[in-house]
Formats: structure tokens, C-alpha cells, sequence
């Protein structure tokens, strides 16, 4: 009982210590791209500037010679690169820019194959050079300093460059561009920045944005002071007017890339699951600004998800997903009548015509995941904002797809009679056969789950008593210990959906779960996961606001709120799935290995705004990714990340 206590008692001075240290929301600077493509005026107001070379001397130039750089320092230096070749102006004349030549024995080796592309002059005087091997900054003499793949930079053959009037450092190259600031690089590259990757010249305007001409058009990159609480705002919005199908939170296909003007939705594999995130964030939002909006929604996507039972017309079977006859006409993507179920050696098809509603099909073989987002939803309004009408709305649910596993022997039964490919909770399996052992854990983590909601939700003692049960007789809580450990928390073998599904299941265990030794169990394998150790693989690298703060609020342990909440600022503005391509990059670094197959991965994840767009149950290691702009994310993955780090406290509650 006093362990119990202490618990209680350091989530409460954590809560209260992250509410007075945040108690008052900060402005970041919000990256936004805007894209001129080839063939489009820039903004009224907006001119390019012309290169102006009037203060370099061209007497002694090489005939012929056109200039496609040129720089002047404060002390009068000047530099000038040509079609034909570098030069520096030395007592009267031009002599050859040749770094192997300049270069001392004590300051940094140069390469005699560098070539210098471009120069610029800083207002202290020093000169900027733009190479093939990266950048050199140099008082004008013998002083040669590098910047190149070892400081961070992503593309070493630098074309051009702009010293921006804040310190700012923009390079351009055939790659994108890159933006050094505070000694940290920052890479654009793709079209989620730029209308081509060939990056021909940077400028800035008198607003302090920055232009990038490229071989496709131009691109304005502007950094808009906002918060989080703003940006949670337009996210939303964002989400209302464009991924709201009838309640269902779903991403958008969009037939021209970047183009929401005639997109249409998507059914998914796992619209239960996607909608599940969406509820849990309105909960949590609720609970922190009992603001009316915030229940409204969270209601219509959960009631949602209730009707994905209730049309499928089997008690306690909720649907994957479930479409009108008249979305199906009007282009929807994702349905597909002649698709089967995925257990083996099974030809079921997967979608069925509702018995309830005819004008409505509904997609079976419903996984685990999907079950972990029911719970997950349930549980987090049912305790957060729901109403007594709403409880007993959700309980009876509950309570019928709960049934509905135990009288299937721990397995979901689906439209076919049959267990579902993947939602088998069975002890004489995950226990007993080998082909299920990757499994063990993470399912020993959802079945306790259910049982325990289900307890909680609908006040009936006899869940509680196979959550007993499936402690002491099959050894589920021990199972857990395994989560993420040895072999399966080794990086090549991580199956990163499972997650998602963990940290769900866990959020529920260490809510409802007293016992103090039953908690340490919990804890232990919750917090290798998050933390590491011996060989596993951490989530912590990852910088996921979700499991960071999920992982902060429940144990009370540090969680990098700060590593959470930059991964929020970052997040990508537009939420379009771009392809985004970073394996070519000099500042990465690989790892290779053979586990449950073969992988090569990055040692180090990079921000999310240089990575593809996706949910918390993909891999955020992978270098390369994404859809080419055909994909608008529905908001609910960052959503949730956000309102978690509100309602635990690491974030302040704006309105």
C-alpha cells in the first residue's frame, strides 16, 4: 500500500511540476513552404532580385569569362567565380582560387579535386565557399575552416549560397537545400519544400522569408510564430473539414499530388483503430478544457465506431470498416468486393453486405489492432468526458464484444464463424505454439487489457475473474515481462505496429490496476521498452510525443517532454504524405542486419518534417517513404500526441 501511495504521489508532483513549469504557451517558429511551380507568377510584391556584379573589376578576367558568383568583403576582397574557373583579386590582378594552394598545413586539408561553385561575404568580413566537399569559411588569407558531412551538413556539393540578415546559413544544391542555424542543419528536399530539387539560387525578402529558385519553379519558406495550442486549432479544423466521413476520421486520396480540391476519402484497413486515436485525443482535450467542441467530436467518432458493431449485425463483431453504397459511387478508395479474408487457407470474402443496413457493406476479419483501438477509445471517454446516457451506450458494447472473445476461447469470432487472422488471445496458442511465440507478449498485454476495461466499464465482476484467471492460470502478467526484450527488442526484428497497440494496452493496465506488486510488473517491462537495455532497441530515440508522454504520465519517470514537443513543432504544416527520400545524404549513417529478415535502417532517426508522414505504428527509422503527395493525413496521430502531453501536464491547455 505505501508503494502505491509513493506512485500516486510522484504522478501528482510530476503533473503539478510540468503545469507550473508550462502554465504559459510559447511561440516557436512554424516552418510553411509555399510552391511556385514553372509557369506560376509569384506573389504581387515579390521580385526577384537581379545578381548584381558592378563592384568586380573584370580587367584581367579570362576573355569570355561569365560570372556566376562574386563576393566583396567590408575590407574589399573580392572573390569571383566564372564559367570559367574561381579567381581572387590579389594586388590588381585575379589569380586562381585553388584551395589545395591555399589551404595551410595546420588549418583543414583540402582536396585538390574540390572545386568552388559559389562565394558569399559575411558582414564581419569573412567569405563563404561553396565546393564540392562542402563549405569553407575563410578571413580572405590562409585561415580555411570546413563545414562539411562531419558537422551535420546533408549535402556536401554546395551550388550556392545566401547568408541570411538573422545568421542564417541556405546552401543550395542538385539535392535541395539545406539551413544552418545555431550549428544545427536543416534539410529541404522534395516536393513537401520544393517544386524541383535543383536548387539554382537563394534569397530573401524584406519580410525575412526565403526563396529558393529551382529547376521546377520557386518555393517560400516562411517561419510563422504560433503555439502549439494554434496549431492543434488548424490541425483540427483541418480534420473536420476534410477527414470527417459520417463520423469516421479517415486520410484522403488525392488524385492530383497537393491537390484537396477533388480528393476523396479512404476506407482502411483499420478505420476502428484510426478513429480510436481521433476519440482518445478529443477525450483528453476534454478533460483539459471542457471545451463543448471537444466533446461534440470526440462523441460523433465514437459513436462511430459503436455502429461499426452494431451494422455488422454479429453480436460483439465489430467491422474493419464499413461504406455506403453511395460512397462506393461517388469514388471512394479502398473497397474492393472481391478481396478475401487474410487467414490462410480461408477464401471467405472480407466484405459483407450489413444485414442491418442494406444499403452498407462491411469489412470483416477484424485484427487486434482494431480491438486495441476500441478498448483504447472506450476507456479514455468513458472516464473522461462522457455522459450517463453515453456510458451505458459504450458499456453495452463493450460488454457484447468482450462476450464475444471469451465465448470464442479468448479469439474474436467474425462473419465467417471462425476466429480472425490476427485477433487470437488463446493460451494453448500464444502459450504453446511456436509459430505465435513473437506474439506472446504483446498479446498477454491486450487480452488483460480487454478483460480489465471491460471490468472497469461495465461493473460486471466476471471479467475481473478471467482477468484473474488468465493471470494465475496462463501466466499472462509473466508473459508481459517479455514485451520488447532479447531477441524481439533487438532493432532488426522490431515489428513497430506493435507499438502502437503496447503503449494502448499499457495505458489501460496502469490506469485500472491497483496492485501495487502487479504494477511493478507492469512498470518493469513498460519502462525497458521506453528506456532500453542490453541490446533492445529504446522507443525513447524515436522522439514520439505519444509514447514519450504516455511513458512520462503513467510512471512518473523523466521522458524527454522536450525531445516530445519538438517533434510537434516540426511536424510537417500540410499533412501531405510527400515522398521524401534522404538515403543519399552525407550526414547519415546506416545499419545493416538479418533478424525476422533482412533491414538496413538509419542509426539515427531525422526530424519528421525530412521523413515521410505516417502514424505511430511505422517504422521512423526507414530513410526513405511516402505517397508523392497522393495521401492527406486525417490529423489524429499528431492530435493525440499534443493532447496527451496536455492532459498529463508536460504542455500547457490553450483554448
Amino acid at each position: 500500500m505505501r508503494l502505491l501511495f509513493a506512485l500516486v504521489g510522484i504522478l501528482f508532483m510530476t503533473v503539478q511540476a510540468n503545469a507550473q513549469r508550462l502554465e504559459k504557451a510559447h511561440t516557436y517558429p512554424q516552418l510553411i513552404a509555399n510552391l511556385y511551380p514553372a509557369g506560376v507568377l509569384l506573389p504581387a510584391g515579390v521580385k526577384r532580385p537581379a545578381a548584381s556584379y558592378e563592384f568586380v573589376d573584370r580587367t584581367g578576367l579570362p576573355a569570355g569569362a561569365e560570372i556566376t558568383s562574386a563576393a566583396r568583403t567590408g575590407q574589399g576582397a573580392v572573390w569571383v567565380v566564372t564559367n570559367r574557373g574561381g579567381f581572387r583579386r590579389v594586388d590588381g590582378r585575379y589569380v586562381p582560387l585553388e584551395p589545395s594552394r591555399l589551404f595551410r598545413l595546420h588549418g583543414t586539408e583540402g582536396s585538390v579535386d574540390t572545386a568552388i561553385y559559389c562565394v558569399a561575404a559575411s558582414a564581419d568580413g569573412d567569405l563563404w565557399a561553396g565546393t564540392s566537399t562542402g563549405v569553407y569559411v575563410t578571413n580572405g588569407a590562409g585561415d580555411w575552416h570546413a563545414l562539411d558531412r562531419h558537422d551535420g551538413m546533408p549535402i556536401e556539393d554546395v551550388r550556392n549560397l545566401y547568408l541570411a540578415p538573422n545568421g542564417d546559413v541556405w546552401g543550395g544544391t542538385e539535392q535541395g537545400a539545406w539551413r544552418l542555424r545555431g550549428g544545427r542543419f536543416r534539410y529541404f528536399n522534395g516536393r513537401r519544400w520544393l517544386p524541383g530539387n535543383r536548387v539554382d539560387g537563394i534569397w530573401g525578402d524584406d519580410k525575412g522569408r526565403i526563396w529558393l529558385d529551382t529547376d521546377g519553379g520557386a518555393s517560400c519558406i516562411e517561419e510563422r510564430q504560433i503555439t502549439l495550442g494554434a496549431k492543434a486549432k488548424y490541425f483540427d479544423d483541418l480534420t473536420q473539414k476534410w477527414n470527417n466521413r459520417r463520423g469516421y476520421i479517415s486520410e484522403r486520396t488525392l488524385k492530383t499530388p497537393g491537390a484537396l480540391d477533388g480528393s476523396v476519402f479512404e476506407v482502411s484497413d483499420n478505420d476502428g483503430l484510426w478513429n480510436a486515436i481521433y476519440v482518445a485525443a478529443m477525450a483528453f482535450r476534454y478533460a483539459a478544457t471542457k471545451d463543448a467542441e471537444a466533446k461534440r467530436q470526440g462523441w460523433q467518432a465514437l459513436n462511430a465506431m459503436l455502429d461499426l458493431e452494431r451494422l455488422t449485425g454479429i453480436s460483439g463483431f465489430p467491422a474493419r470498416a464499413v461504406v455506403t453504397e453511395e460512397e462506393i459511387a461517388a469514388g471512394v478508395t479502398g473497397f474492393d468486393a472481391k478481396e478475401s479474408v487474410r487467414v490462410p487457407g480461408e477464401t471467405d470474402l472480407i466484405w459483407f453486405r450489413s444485414p442491418v443496413e442494406k444499403n452498407v457493406w462491411c469489412k470483416g476479419d477484424t485484427s487486434s489492432d482494431e480491438l486495441d483501438g476500441h478498448y483504447f477509445a472506450w476507456l479514455t471517454y468513458f472516464d473522461l468526458a462522457a455522459t450517463k446516457e453515453e456510458k451505458a451506450k459504450i458499456a453495452a458494447t463493450c460488454r457484447r464484444v468482450t462476450d464475444n472473445i471469451i465465448a470464442g476461447h479468448y479469439n474474436l469470432i467474425g462473419h465467417t464463424g471462425r476466429r480472425t487472422r490476427w485477433a487470437i488471445f488463446a493460451p494453448e496458442t500464444i502459450n504453446d505454439d511456436p509459430a505465435w511465440s513473437d506474439q506472446r507478449s504483446l498479446n498477454s498485454i491486450e487480452l488483460l487489457n480487454y478483460m480489465k476495461i471491460a471490468a472497469h466499464i461495465t461493473g460486471d465482476a466476471k471479467y475481473e475473474r478471467h482477468y484473474e484467471s488468465l493471470i494465475h492460470d496462463h501466466h499472462y502478467l509473466l508473459n508481459i515481462l517479455e514485451y520488447r526484450k532479447g531477441f524481439f527488442g533487438e532493432w532488426q526484428n522490431i515489428n513497430h505496429s506493435d507499438d502502437e497497440m503496447g503503449y494502448m494496452g499499457f495505458y489501460g493496465l496502469l490506469t485500472l490496476e491497483k496492485n501495487p506488486e502487479r504494477r511493478g510488473l507492469l512498470l518493469q517491462s513498460f519502462r525497458r521498452s521506453w528506456e532500453g537495455g542490453g541490446a533492445e532497441q529504446a522507443l525513447k530515440p524515436e522522439r514520439s510525443p505519444l509514447y514519450n508522454y504516455l511513458f512520462g504520465g503513467l510512471t512518473g519517470r523523466p521522458c524527454a517532454p522536450d525531445d516530445a514537443a519538438e517533434t510537434l513543432q516540426d511536424w510537417p504544416w500540410d499533412r501531405i504524405d510527400w515522398k521524401m527520400t534522404n538515403s543519399h545524404r552525407s550526414d547519415i549513417t546506416f545499419k545493416s542486419g538479418r533478424g525476422l529478415g533482412a533491414r538496413s535502417e538509419l542509426t539515427q532517426v531525422l526530424p519528421i518534417s525530412e521523413r515521410r508522414l505516417h502514424r505511430w505504428n511505422h517504422n521512423p527509422w526507414t530513410p526513405d517513404g511516402g505517397s508523392n503527395g497522393h495521401s492527406l493525413d486525417d490529423g489524429a496521430t499528431w492530435l493525440l500526441g499534443y493532447w496527451s502531453g496536455v492532459h498529463f501536464g508536460y504542455l500547457p491547455a490553450e483554448r
